[in-house]
C-alpha cells in the first residue's frame, strides 16, 4: 500500500472515531473504524502515540469533544431563542443527536442545520413548550436562509406605478413564508426583549422573513395578506393573486379591499418587490382612456 493510501486510510479512520456520537473510545471499537484499521481496536498505541500526560484514547477524546462542541456552538448562534426555550442541556443534547445523524458534508457550515427544525418536530415529545420551540426554530432557520440569499435591486415607487394589474411582479428572493402552529414571532420578540412570556397555546400564525439591505426582518401577516403575497411569488399577476387570496369568502373580499393599499405600502417599504418586471407601458400611458 502506498504512503498516500495509508494516509487516506488513517484520515478516514480518525474521522470515524472522532465523529462517533458515543465518544472516541466507542469510535475506535465501531464497525466503521475497525473496517479501516482493525489493529487499532486491539492496540490503540500502535496507531496513536500517548503523550507524557495523556493516553492515546484521551488524546483522541479531545478531538472528539472539539468536533461536537464546535458544531453545537455554531447552532447556538443560529438558534438562540430555541435554546432559551428548550434550556441549555436539552438544546445541546438535541444538537448532538442531530449532528450524529446529519454530519457536515460541505466545506462551510451554512447549511449544517437546515433540517434541524424538522428534526426537532420528529424527536421532541409533544407539548406546548416543544411546539413553540419548533416554530421558533423554523423562524430562526429562515433568518439564516434569507441572510445568505442572492442580492436583488428593489423596485422604486415610480417603477411600481407603471405595473398594471395584469402584469406579474417579481419578488425578492430573500423572502421566506412560514405557516406556523403557534404565535412564534410574537413570543420570539418578547424573549429577545428580555421579557419572560408565558408558553402560548396553539394558534395559527403567518410569518414572513425577509432581508432588506443587510438586515433580516420577520413580520406577522394577516391570512389573506399572506396568501396574496404567496400568489404573487408564484408568478400570478396582481388581479389573479388577489382573487386567489380571497377564494369564495365574502368576508375575505371586504377585508382585502380595505387593506390592499396598506399591505402594498408595507411590502414596498420592506423592498419585497424587485426590478426585472416588464412594465405594461414602458414609455408611459398613451392616448385617452388608458
Amino acid at each position: 500500500m502506498s504512503a498516500a493510501a495509508n494516509l487516506r486510510t488513517l484520515e478516514s479512520w480518525m474521522q470515524a472515531v472522532v465523529m462517533n456520537p458515543s465518544g472516541a473510545e466507542a469510535g475506535v471499537r465501531s464497525r466503521a473504524a475497525r473496517a479501516l484499521l482493525a489493529e487499532a481496536a486491539q492496540d490503540l498505541d500502535s496507531v496513536v502515540l500517548p503523550s507524557k500526560s495523556l493516553s492515546s484514547a484521551e488524546r483522541l477524546g479531545i478531538y472528539a469533544h472539539m468536533y461536537y462542541a464546535r458544531l453545537i456552538e455554531v447552532m447556538e448562534g443560529e438558534y438562540p431563542t430555541t435554546r432559551l426555550i428548550l434550556g441549555e442541556h436539552a438544546f445541546a443534547a438535541s444538537c448532538r443527536r442531530f449532528v450524529a445523524r446529519n454530519p457536515s458534508r460541505t466545506r462551510t457550515l451554512n447549511s449544517l442545520s437546515a433540517k434541524f427544525p424538522d428534526f426537532l418536530a420528529r424527536t421532541l415529545p409533544r407539548s406546548n413548550r416543544h411546539g413553540i420551540a419548533i416554530d421558533v426554530a423554523r423562524i430562526e432557520r429562515a433568518m439564516e436562509d434569507v441572510f445568505d440569499a442572492p442580492r436583488s435591486e428593489p423596485m422604486t415607487a415610480a417603477e411600481f406605478a407603471t405595473i398594471g394589474t395584469a402584469a406579474p411582479l417579481q419578488v425578492n428572493p430573500a423572502l421566506r413564508f412560514l405557516k406556523l402552529r403557534y404565535p412564534a414571532n410574537v413570543y420570539m420578540t418578547a424573549q429577545r426583549r428580555g421579557e419572560r412570556p408565558r408558553i402560548p397555546r396553539p394558534r395559527a400564525a403567518y410569518v414572513i422573513v425577509f432581508r432588506r439591505g443587510f438586515q433580516v426582518f420577520r413580520r406577522d401577516q394577516e391570512p389573506e395578506q399572506f396568501r396574496l403575497l404567496q400568489a404573487l411569488v408564484s408568478g400570478r399577476p396582481l388581479a389573479a393573486a388577489v382573487r386567489a387570496s380571497i377564494g369564495s369568502r365574502a368576508a375575505s373580499a371586504d377585508r382585502v379591499a380595505l387593506r390592499l393599499g396598506k399591505w402594498f405600502e408595507e411590502w414596498a417599504s420592506a423592498q419585497l418587490f424587485i426590478k426585472g418586471v416588464r412594465p405594461l407601458f414602458p414609455e408611459g400611458p398613451k392616448g385617452k382612456g388608458v
